[in-house]
């Protein structure tokens, strides 16, 4: 019935098609997610360059309306066009297409572009979504996009969302929402010069940058989301209380 609902959607204009998927998205996460937001609230004015692990395609709508209203543009992947469910989803945000693992140099130039002209971006650095929950080693592609766009890098923690939609690696366009408990943490931001120290004599300095913005996420996560920078700062226990989501924008 929900394919048949989205196919039917699919045949409206664009902006009214935007808006209807959008309502329609935005109430089933407020029935469905169980949102606690921190560190909102300590977000840098301006451009900023969003930094957060990925665990689900319901990642970004979930972002999406926690930084309500920022404008934020998602870097996503282009095989989200493959479904009519995960096309229109992906609609409802402003994003730009990658072709993950491969280097995609107008994707990143795009990115930078617009975080110089006063727009915030954000990346999902590991390239696609941990089927163990666990942080992927990051790909250096963020760290050059972060170089050169010269913008606060914020890092986000996100739990809970590969129970509010589990990954169906044989059915993308049918992957299913359930009820989920979900944590979006927001760190401290940091410019890629705070970062010199730990990076200063790597034999892959692209990657040791890499790696170092990743552990700024890594900080933010309970131990078993971890993954492979797991053993670094304790994990950062939030201090303020949660902000409330907003219901519908």
């Amino acid at each position: 019935m929900l394919r048949l609902l989205f196919a039917l959607m699919s045949l409206l204009p664009y902006g009214l098609r935007r808006h209807v998927v959008r309502g329609l998205m935005h109430g089933v996460w407020g029935r469905l997610s169980h949102a606690r937001v921190y560190g909102l609230k300590d977000l840098p004015d301006g451009p900023c360059l969003f930094i957060c692990n990925h665990l689900s395609n319901a990642d970004g709508f979930t972002l999406y309306r926690a930084l309500r209203p920022r404008r934020v543009v998602f870097l996503a992947g282009v095989k989200l066009h493959g479904t009519v469910m995960t096309r229109l989803a992906a609609e409802t945000m402003d994003t730009i297409d990658i072709t993950p693992n491969s280097p995609d140099i107008e994707a990143l130039r795009r990115c930078v572009e617009l975080l110089k002209g006063g727009q915030s971006v954000l990346i999902f650095p590991e390239g696609g979504r941990s089927r163990s929950g666990g942080l992927l080693q990051a790909k250096k592609g963020v760290g050059l996009i972060a170089k050169r766009a010269c913008v606060p890098i914020v890092p986000v923690a996100l739990t809970g969302t590969e129970k509010l939609m589990p990954i169906n690696d044989s059915d993308m366009g049918g992957e299913r929402l359930f009820h989920a408990d979900v944590t979006v943490t927001f760190g401290p931001a940091f410019r890629m010069e705070d970062l010199e120290p730990e990076v200063s004599g790597a034999s892959d300095a692209r990657q040791a940058l890499v790696d170092a913005m990743m552990r700024r996420v890594a900080a933010l996560l309970p131990p078993a989301y971890q993954g492979v920078y797991a053993g670094g700062p304790e994990p950062v226990a939030p201090t303020a209380p949660p902000s409330a989501v907003p219901p519908s924008a």
